[in-house]
């Protein structure tokens, strides 16, 4: 059936991020929605994933693949008391420039687990640094997801795609998701969002409701998201990072954010000292 609202492309000009987690004590956090395609590497420690019926255990010799709309359980283990990671998560138009320069690369992914990973070979390695370089080196974005297709090219070449250049399906909830991550804070409305997808607020809820969500399930689960990742990398206060992330008060933030991931705000921080 054809849909009643047309599926816009993503804006261009948006590079790929670069967050760096540390921490001391154990983490252990529920229902992690990785909203973009992202790759990890574990510096220290190890890293537990667990999703459905399946589990990874992952060091520093490999890089994790993370499909787009992966939802897993989270295991941070420090080793000698100290975890640390990288993750770069790739905006949806790079992934999607990615697959129209490399015809036929994401039919693999199609199959691909939606969580997996690879050992680190020279090529990769080498592609990986680079793009961590040109993010912390600020350099144009326009190189920067140069650097980003360099290191997909790397994986396909090697077979290793993984669920990274996976397509979500047609479901709207999924683009609204990855659009929703795109937006600054005073953007993630209803109304913004409807006409961003040129559609009428009632259309979208209809549209939402066949999918059996809606829009404030779909924003809570974005701003979630970006709340964990702030607690994670940055030193800001937990009310800073409440209100960024559109919660009008620190304690819902909190409560809202124990109900999800299984530890408040001030617990995960504590693992970070």
């Amino acid at each position: 059936m054809q849909s009643d609202i047309a599926i816009l492309p993503f804006a261009h000009g948006t590079g790929p991020t670069l967050t760096r987690i540390r921490a001391r004590h154990e983490q252990q956090l529920r229902q992690v929605f990785i909203g973009l395609a992202s790759i990890c590497h574990v510096r220290q420690g190890k890293k537990r994933l667990q999703w459905g019926h399946r589990q990874l255990l992952c060091g520093q010799d490999v890089l994790v693949l993370l499909a787009a709309g992966t939802q897993v359980n989270v295991a941070n283990l420090p080793k000698g008391g100290e975890y640390a990671a990288d993750m770069v998560s790739l905006p949806p138009a790079l992934v999607e420039r990615f697959r129209l320069h490399y015809p036929g690369q994401g039919v693999q992914a199609r199959e691909a687990s939606a969580v997996s990973s690879v050992k680190q070979e020279a090529d990769t390695l080498r592609a990986w640094r680079h793009l961590q370089d040109c993010i912390r080196e600020e350099a144009a974005v326009e190189l920067q997801c140069q650097a980003a297709e360099g290191l997909l090219l790397a994986l396909s070449l090697r077979g290793a795609i993984g669920g990274l250049l996976r397509e979500r399906g047609d479901a709207i909830s999924h683009h609204i998701e990855q659009h929703l991550l795109m937006l600054a804070p005073e953007e993630r409305s209803l109304e913004r969002v409807a006409e961003a997808f040129h559609c009428s607020v009632s259309t979208l809820r209809r549209r939402l409701a066949r999918e059996q969500t809606g829009f404030r399930e779909l924003l809570d689960k974005v701003q979630l998201g970006l709340a964990l990742d702030q607690l994670q990398a940055s030193s800001l206060p937990i009310a800073d990072i409440a209100s960024a992330c559109g919660y009008d008060s620190p304690s819902r933030f909190a409560m809202r954010f124990r109900q999800h991931y299984g530890i408040s705000p001030s617990e995960l921080r504590q693992t970070l000292a």
